[in-house]
């Protein structure tokens, strides 16, 4: 259907605006434009001259946005004659989903092991079954993870203060919290922003070393490396949501206008919202090849790596964590004011509920959305003039089933929970074993989630590559016919 939408061009005397930069080289006596056909959005711009366009180049690792992930740039050359008129047009990106029709397989040469009954079995189980996994077995620990490790820097803020340890763990009413230092807050985050720039400048040595040992001190060494990752990003979110709380009004709608703020500012500075987004949609496991080099959505030339990683740094832990920590935060506040305030099991039971009702359509039905503009004329329409409105459609429904959800657990964590006699104690010990316990389930680093992209060989989740059961499944060959047809034919 998409081939019967054609581009009509008019010569006119206005001036034409371009929905993609197109760019302009100079080549001896002729010039040369480069249109760019890229899945993510870029800034519209009307002219740009870049003399060195065919040398800028994605990085070989990218964050973990499956489908608005940079892709390589393809550069196709259009000449002009110097007395004829360069005609602009508007361009428009369809998504390079489908492989060119020369790399279709053909039945003959599909291994006979592929077409067997097993094959078949073995890719609905693992459909059906990772976001079920992932949302119903992995979240809550995950979950459970996350809020220890909060409650316990509010503790260490609280020793720092000379508060009471149980202060800001007992009531969720702000207005009645003591405001901690702006030195402690200043002096803790410093120190955790310190540790995630040696992460990210450190990371290529890191790997080059753990990649060289032995297994078992390799998964060691990881798992350390993925505790304190996880832990200064616990820090991050304490201290930027505590700053946020003490230093601007609580009223809703100042912290909803924060937060649509915010959003609005991700859309307009990266083009997408996938950056809010995070478990139980997007899970890793725990390799070197996803736990310890950063993905870098950046097109550079020429550039130093160690300079790559610093402006990655300065891109996803200054900037578009202060967006995403806002837009969680006012909706956050939201929920807690405003559903059923005095009845937690109530509330933290509808939040579930929600959460998880957007949470498995939206994860099994991600190859039907992304073919809408197969089927329809309508969505035919709107992949070809808006290529990623409704993409963020998507992208703001599953961050709300990741609030939803998150907040569902994290209220009956807090109401429910009660080990000890002092908090410290209970979130200490919660802590660990909860981290033990995704360390043995092998996706301790979706604590922090994929550093970068993982690769769905069998493509059930092209908008959130949720893979990890596949890859947990494909490292134990004694499950044979859960096994890998792409790894039998490989063998």
């Amino acid at each position: 259907m998409a081939q019967n939408y054609q581009q009509v061009q008019q010569i006119t005397d206005r001036r034409q605006s371009t929905a993609l930069p197109i760019f302009f080289r100079e080549e001896h006596d002729r010039r040369v434009s480069l249109c760019i056909n890229a899945q993510h959005r870029l800034s519209t711009v009307s002219q740009i001259y870049l003399p060195n366009g065919t040398e800028y180049h994605p990085q070989l690792l990218l964050p973990p946005n499956g489908l608005d992930a940079p892709q390589q740039l393809f550069l196709t050359e259009t000449t002009e004659q110097d007395n004829e008129t360069m005609q602009r047009r508007r361009i428009s990106i369809i998504p390079q989903k489908y492989p060119p029709l020369q790399e279709t397989i053909n039945e003959e040469d599909v291994p006979e092991f592929n077409q067997e009954p097993n094959s078949q079995r073995r890719r609905i189980f693992l459909f059906f079954a990772q976001p079920i996994v992932s949302g119903l077995l992995v979240l809550p620990i995950l979950v459970l993870f996350w809020q220890c490790g909060w409650n316990l820097t509010l503790i260490v803020l609280n020793r720092l203060n000379s508060f009471a340890s149980a202060l800001h763990l007992k009531k969720i009413d702000l207005e009645e919290y003591a405001d901690y230092s702006r030195r402690s807050l200043l002096i803790v985050y410093t120190i955790a922003q310190i540790c995630l720039l040696m992460f990210y400048l450190a990371q290529d040595f890191l790997f080059n070393f753990l990649n060289g040992r032995h297994w078992f001190l390799r998964n060691i060494l990881l798992k350390l490396h993925i505790l304190g990752l996880a832990s200064i990003y616990i820090i991050q979110w304490v201290i930027l949501w505590t700053f946020w709380d003490q230093y601007t009004p609580h009223e809703c709608y100042f912290e909803l206008t924060l937060s649509f703020s915010s959003i609005f500012a991700l859309i307009v500075f990266t083009g997408h919202l996938s950056d809010l987004i995070c478990a139980p949609f997007l899970m890793s496991y725990d390799s070197i090849e996803y736990c310890l080099q950063f993905g870098c959505p950046l097109l550079t030339r020429q550039m130093k790596q160690w300079k790559i990683n610093l402006l990655n740094y300065i891109l996803y832990e200054i900037i578009i964590s202060n967006l995403t920590i806002i837009a969680w935060r006012g909706f956050y506040h939201f929920l807690d004011k405003h559903l059923y305030p005095d009845n937690f099991a109530m509330s933290a039971g509808l939040c579930l509920i929600i959460g998880y009702v957007l949470y498995f359509p939206l994860m099994y039905f991600q190859t039907y959305f992304e073919d809408l503009h197969l089927k329809y004329e309508f969505w035919t329409f709107v992949s070809i003039n808006f290529p990623q409105f409704y993409r963020n459609i998507r992208h703001l429904l599953a961050f709300v089933s990741c609030l939803f959800i998150w907040r569902g657990f994290w209220l009956l964590y807090d109401t429910y929970i009660y080990i000890f006699e002092e908090y410290y104690q209970t979130s200490l010990m919660l802590f660990l074993i909860s981290f033990l316990v995704l360390a043995f389930l092998q996706t301790s680093s979706s604590t922090n989630g994929p550093l970068s992209n993982i690769t769905d060989e069998y493509n059930f989740f092209p908008l959130y590559p949720n893979c990890y059961l596949s890859i947990v499944l494909e490292r134990y060959p004694h499950l044979d016919w859960l096994r890998s047809p792409i790894i039998e034919r490989n063998r």
